[in-house]
């Protein structure tokens, strides 16, 4: 499952390239307005991302998306590292993350509360189970995740 939105159809364009060129494709992220778009690609390696990797990558991405003319508005290109507080795009990253710290947001609330921050337990082909500081387990399913990331910030006690 992809936990990311393409509206304008680019990933088959931007994600060969980017693997092309060494790197990871992590994910996308893109907001669009009725006159505008930003388009943020994360892109990962090894031996960690540098502003001289996103400048390359920036300046590769940009020629062939202005050849393919994909994003019919005026758009703003960024190239980023996950970073540690790394957006999640796909069950094989939260897979990857098990045991870890996350922030979830859902697309309709789960038990009343649509934020979730705690330890993500487990997760199945239809759901994750995350544990919130107050010891409670919620079950939310894969289709209602808005949007996930490991989050270093939260501490509790288990």
């Amino acid at each position: 499952m992809i936990l990311y939105k393409d509206p304008f159809g680019i990933v088959p364009i931007i994600e060969p390239i980017v693997v092309g060129m060494g790197y990871n494709f992590w994910g996308l992220e893109c907001q669009t307005g009725v006159n505008n778009a930003k388009v943020c690609v994360y892109i990962d390696h090894d031996n960690g991302i540098s502003l001289d990797d996103c400048s390359r990558v920036s300046d590769q991405l940009s020629a062939v998306l202005d050849v393919e003319d994909p994003i019919r508005v005026p758009y703003n290109l960024e190239i980023s590292s996950p970073g540690i507080n790394r957006p999640l795009f796909s069950d094989e990253q939260l897979k990857s993350v098990i045991g870890c710290k996350v922030k979830i947001k859902t697309l309709w609330p789960i038990n009343e509360r649509r934020n979730f921050k705690g330890i993500l337990e487990e997760i199945s082909d239809q759901e994750i189970k995350i544990k919130v500081s107050d010891g409670v387990v919620h079950n939310i399913e894969l289709n209602a995740i808005k949007n996930a990331k490991l989050d270093e910030d939260i501490t509790f006690s288990n």
